[in-house]
């Protein structure tokens, strides 16, 4: 019996599972993890497939560091490799970076613009929602490498 409904849940799942459109967008909320320095963060983003095999992606990150603030916006262009349920990508943006490290006192807060390169995979497993991994190279400060783990809501577009 749990074979059967596992092999039910399978082709159901193949069967509703649907390549990107031009039109589409997806409500991005997830967790980033800064590699060197072990830094943990919460971060929301769209992602807007403009062209085919193109996306533009702006997100927000919030990071939670021992004291102050550190903050980080991107926005990213998205290649997309691969179609279907795993959709594999190549990224390259811009991205700004705020710190304070005593949140309330004046001309403590630093800001560092920034590019950054990576690749991803977005795992569709239903109409409206997915999976995403990310690993990318953001160049302020020391080149930090930063993954991101998130789930996806489609919200818009073309089904």
């Amino acid at each position: 019996m749990k074979r059967v409904l596992l092999i039910i849940i399978f082709i159901s799942t193949m069967g509703i599972a649907h390549a990107q459109e031009q039109g589409d967008l997806r409500l991005q909320l997830g967790a980033d993890y800064r590699l060197r320095i072990n830094e943990v963060g919460a971060n929301a983003g769209l992602e807007y497939l403009f062209a085919d095999n193109f996306a533009i992606a702006p997100n927000f990150s919030y990071y939670f560091p021992d004291f102050g603030r550190i903050m980080n916006l991107n926005v990213d262009l998205r290649y997309y490799l691969t179609q279907g349920v795993s959709q594999v990508y190549i990224l390259g943006g811009y991205n700004n970076y705020w710190e304070n490290f005593q949140p309330g006192l004046p001309g403590q807060s630093r800001t560092r613009p920034g590019g950054n390169f990576g690749a991803g995979a977005f795992f569709d497993v239903g109409e409206t929602l997915g999976f995403i991994t990310e690993f990318k190279w953001q160049s302020q400060n020391t080149r930090l490498p930063v993954l991101r783990l998130g789930v996806i809501l489609t919200i818009g577009g073309q089904y």
